[in-house]
């Protein structure tokens, strides 16, 4: 018998006239259960996700006494602050289960704030496992039937059955297997085994708007395909060789570079194996592609399929770039000059580098797949070759501001 259908039988429930409460606290006893102190570490009846101050317990003086802080009372708070009864039974409401009922203090769970009839068993055989399953019909005398409908008289707890091969979706997740058998997973390295196509927290299926497999919340490149070269390949960019892959810059990869540390010389003559080769005649010169005509090698260009604009701003990353225009307002101060105002700018000395990476936050960012010709290593917008003081950044306070140097 379960008399309160909450999935637990009076045998073993422990307040068999009410529901459980499913809520992660003391799930399997058969009681409401209210917190506990796991929940509300500084017990002063707020609990943690709802307590400004966890740590410390609210001072109750009718003042701020639901945010969980200890407050100061102002000098006209006179009334001690009382927690409500309403059934009068001693047990505040904030921990009492049953607050319209009043507890009956038999010694039989009398924090609880309920009508507590004491639980007593009689049986006429042993039953262990306390399933209502006597001991000499029970198949699993030591471990407790779960009750679901599948084989519940064998007083063991089973798991229903695989009892299909279906794949309706065709994802390659079994039926039985798939929370959502009817649409097919989305295959984009995210929740890929639950069978079910992926939702973001917004409500829209994860994009993935250069199909590279990487959908665009993790891809540090949505709109450009990730090169799958070994070289820092779950990022979603397309990398470049770095120096320490191609030590003679020649364009050719240690991989394939038959001479690592000469560079190739680029006259139409074997020219993919990596080394300084010769011929007698040299019709045409090689030259590398330039998909979008900046002049700026596709091997080093940052954005192959849009121009650069070479405005004197980062013109050397094949990128058009444009610093935020506009973005300041009217009688706001903007100390770095970088078109954020101070108070929306988290470094406002240091003016944003416009590379399409994090510039919303103002501050001097290098692109990853940049990194591996850009050598600026105070981040001041001066690179090194250029920069007097490497290591310390530029100030821009208007005194010599291109040499690198804070004056």
């Amino acid at each position: 018998m379960d008399s309160d259908f909450d999935g637990i039988i009076d045998s073993v429930d422990l307040c068999p006239t009410r529901a459980e409460i499913y809520n992660g606290v003391q799930d399997d006893d058969g009681c409401p259960d209210r917190y506990i102190s796991s929940l509300d570490a500084d017990a002063d009846g707020i609990p943690d996700i709802s307590d400004a101050c966890p740590l410390e317990p609210e001072v109750y003086n009718m003042y701020q006494d639901t945010d969980g802080c200890p407050d100061d009372a102002p000098q006209d708070a006179s009334t001690s602050f009382i927690f409500a009864d309403v059934d009068n039974d001693g047990v505040d409401d904030r921990w009492d289960t049953c607050t319209d009922e009043a507890e009956t203090y038999n010694n039989y769970l009398d924090w609880d704030g309920c009508p507590d009839t004491v639980v007593t068993t009689v049986n006429t055989w042993f039953d262990r496992d306390y399933d209502n399953i006597p001991d000499h019909l029970d198949l699993c005398p030591d471990h407790r039937e779960n009750y679901n409908k599948h084989m519940d008289s064998d007083g063991c707890p089973d798991a229903f059955p695989i009892t299909t091969v279906l794949d309706s979706d065709s994802d390659g997740l079994l039926d039985d297997a798939d929370l959502c058998p009817a649409v097919a997973e989305t295959y984009n390295m995210y929740q890929d085994s639950d069978g079910c196509p992926d939702i973001t927290p917004a409500g829209t299926i994860n994009p993935d708007s250069d199909f590279d497999g990487i959908i665009d919340i993790l891809d540090l490149c949505p709109t450009r395909p990730e090169t799958y070269n070994m070289m820092a390949d779950d990022d979603g960019c397309p990398d470049r060789p770095s120096l320490s892959q191609d030590p003679d810059s020649d364009g050719v990869v240690n991989g394939e570079d038959l001479c690592p540390l000469q560079p190739e010389v680029y006259n139409l003559y074997q020219d993919t194996d990596g080394c300084p080769d010769s011929i007698d005649e040299t019709v045409t010169q090689f030259v590398f592609a330039d998909a979008d005509n900046d002049g700026i090698d596709d091997r080093w260009d940052t954005c192959v399929d849009e121009a650069e604009n070479h405005n004197g701003y980062l013109d050397w990353d094949g990128c058009p770039d444009v610093p935020a225009a506009g973005s300041g307002g009217p009688g706001k101060s903007d100390s770095d000059s970088d078109g954020y105002t101070d108070d929306v700018d988290m470094c406002p000395v240091s003016p944003e580098t416009w590379n399409k990476f994090n510039d919303a936050d103002g501050c001097p960012d290098v692109l990853p797949e940049q990194s591996r010709f850009v050598h600026d290593g105070d981040l001041d917008g001066v690179l090194d070759e250029a920069d007097m003081c490497p290591t310390a950044p530029e100030d821009y306070d208007g005194d010599a501001d291109n040499d690198g140097c804070p004056e």
